[in-house]
């Protein structure tokens, strides 16, 4: 490849970096390519999300229509088979046909002089069609030169782009299904959680029905006792409510220290006085997500921290920070880590930290951590844990905006 052709590509992969997102370069790129190589038009088709077919991304054609091209489309088979370019001057008459026959719409709008695979692995996931001068034809070698580069880095970006975003949205599918299967386990869970403390409510009545030199002190003492069981109760059914209800995202604009204040208030007064809570926030950090939903997590992960550092005098920190320039489906994470100064988590129970039904607190569900997780995937987020004997640190990490295509 000559020097010109160098610093198109140089200038090529430059335009790609300044994008929220690598895709957006099959939008943009035929446009950009079309002022700086020797040809007359480009068209790009790459392969959608379903790997069904090859969806058209034209600009030099912005006017025309262009269907997609199926996967066993005859050009399709023969760039996958072949590996290689198209130069229809060089074709047999036989083969001609063919093609012409077997995308008519393609070959009847397009001025189809090269058609170049882009290959990624071995495996075709789109192709260029050119329209060339008839002095562009000694420059074919470089063309091609230039596209295989192109698309062995830009392809596999847009595979991983496409990875990631599905990985996320895929994963809180599965989650919400998971979930409610989840709900009659823990309805059985629940029943049996609830049996003991009500056999004890019983035990008291009873008790309270046959006596009748009973002190008032006594009496107090028992009811007490009840109404702990009340309570418990309460929980157990809150939790299974909350685990198994669903509400949509609703998403909203809104700074993260303003978020982390709020939350730290509305839960002061269950936060014990031996401990204390540090914050160290990055005010200009503004975040499109649910409020709610971020809440919930942040909530649940501030309790955690408190019962790992018990009655012992110790502290919460809470930092915000941005990372991964190169992170996805934007270009930074914003990140609110959480760090008590607990004992930390064993090392047997790390991995079970966000199973369902995995708890070491006495009066736990289980669901805390699992139901953390799920919230965050639905953000397009993520949450991580990393613990030692000096403490525990969580991470909630999500881009500035996240909103699904669909809510199940």
């Amino acid at each position: 490849m000559n020097k010109n052709y160098l610093n198109i590509l140089k200038e090529s992969l430059e335009f790609i970096n300044t994008l929220n997102y690598v895709e957006q370069a099959l939008d943009l790129l035929p446009d950009f390519l079309q002022k700086h190589l020797p040809v007359v038009n480009n068209t790009l088709f790459f392969i959608n999300k379903e790997k069904t077919e090859f969806k058209p991304y034209y600009s030099s054609h912005s006017t025309l229509q262009l269907k997609p091209v199926n996967q066993n489309s005859y050009l399709v088979t023969n760039l996958k088979n072949l590996k290689k370019p198209i130069v229809m001057q060089k074709e047999k008459p036989a083969k001609l046909r063919i093609l012409k026959k077997s995308d008519p719409d393609l070959f009847e709008q397009l001025q189809v002089d090269l058609v170049i695979p882009l290959l990624s692995l071995g495996e075709l996931n789109g192709f260029v069609i050119i329209e060339v001068h008839k002095k562009t034809y000694k420059e074919l070698a470089q063309i091609n030169s230039f596209f295989n580069i192109l698309s062995h880095i830009l392809v596999p970006q847009i595979i991983y782009e496409r990875t990631r975003i599905d990985d996320s949205r895929n994963h809180y599918r599965i989650y919400r299904m998971d979930r409610l299967a989840l709900v009659g386990e823990l309805a059985a869970s629940a029943a049996h959680e609830i049996k003991n403390p009500l056999a004890g409510i019983s035990t008291y009545i009873k008790y309270f029905a046959e006596k009748d030199d009973l002190s008032h002190k006594d009496f107090l003492k028992e009811l007490q006792i009840m109404k702990q069981s009340v309570q418990r109760i309460d929980y157990v059914i809150k939790s299974l409510l909350s685990f198994s209800k669903h509400q949509k995202k609703k998403i909203t604009e809104f700074a993260l220290p303003e978020l982390i204040e709020n939350t730290i208030q509305s839960i002061a007064l269950k936060i014990p006085k031996n401990i204390k809570v540090i914050t160290k926030t990055n005010p200009p950090l503004v975040i499109k997500t649910d409020l709610q939903r971020l809440q919930q997590v942040l909530i649940n992960i501030l309790f955690n921290a408190s019962d790992a550092i018990g009655k012992e005098p110790g502290e919460i920190s809470i930092s915000t920070f941005v990372s991964g320039r190169d992170q996805l489906p934007e270009k930074e994470l914003f990140n609110i880590a959480i760090k008590d100064t607990g004992p930390g988590i064993e090392d047997s129970f790390k991995e079970k930290l966000f199973q369902p039904f995995q708890t070491t607190k006495e009066e736990g569900t289980g669901l805390g951590l699992y139901t953390c997780y799920g919230l965050m995937k639905s953000l397009g987020g993520d949450i991580t844990i990393n613990s030692s004997s000096k403490g525990t640190e969580v991470i909630l990490s999500l881009p500035y905006s996240f909103e699904e295509d669909e809510e199940l």
